[in-house]
């Protein structure tokens, strides 16, 4: 019977426009232990604002974590 694997125990962070659902920046290559980091208010306002520089701001932001699963 085929089942569902996970590759690798890393997870990718994905930081998207909320209102337009267009994804602005990832970040791979976490463990579950960094994500508490990562999704604290100031991370995400740090974050964004360092990645899109002098870019227009989003004004809704949604912080998805990902994780690929492999049916074997």
């Amino acid at each position: 019977m085929a089942k569902y694997i996970k590759d690798t125990p890393r997870l990718t962070v994905k930081f998207i426009d909320a209102d337009t659902e267009k994804t602005i920046l990832e970040l791979r290559d976490r463990t579950w232990m960094t994500i508490g980091e990562l999704l604290t208010a100031y991370s995400v306002d740090s974050i964004v604002k360092s990645e899109l520089k002098d870019k227009k701001l989003p004004q809704n932001i949604m912080v998805l974590v990902v994780s690929e699963y492999t049916l074997v």
